[in-house]
């Protein structure tokens, strides 16, 4: 074997050889449980300051970014008539996760309708 061929191989089979396996879990038997955890309960200051500092300047950001794909996407989507399907996952979805949800509330308005009105 050559010396290149041995720089690649042998690196890479170590690194094979040592990542542990990988079990899934299906998300939905996962869900219900996040979701019954933070029903019913205040959110802590921690997480009202990470809601604050960090996901709901991301969020904004995530906000303009899908208006501006929605604005681009327009041609395609008025001639598959799903311009309303569009708008609303690519602006009111993101708009309404940075502006109507609670404070330190960590899910999405779309599984606890209840905290968004």
């Amino acid at each position: 074997m050559s010396f290149w061929k041995k720089l690649i191989v042998i690196p890479a089979l170590t690194l094979a050889m040592g990542v542990p396996p990988v079990y899934a879990q299906d998300q939905n038997q996962m869900q219900p449980q996040a979701d019954q955890e933070q029903i019913g309960r205040e959110p802590t200051g921690a997480e009202m300051a990470a809601d604050a500092l960090i996901a709901r300047p991301l969020s904004l950001a995530g906000s303009l970014f899908g208006a501006v794909v929605f604005v681009l996407s327009l041609p395609f989507t008025l001639g598959s008539h799903s311009t309303d399907q569009a708008a609303k996952q690519m602006v009111a979805v993101p708009a309404q996760y940075t502006f109507k949800k609670p404070l330190g509330q960590m899910d999405n308005c779309q599984t606890l309708p209840d905290s968004c009105k």
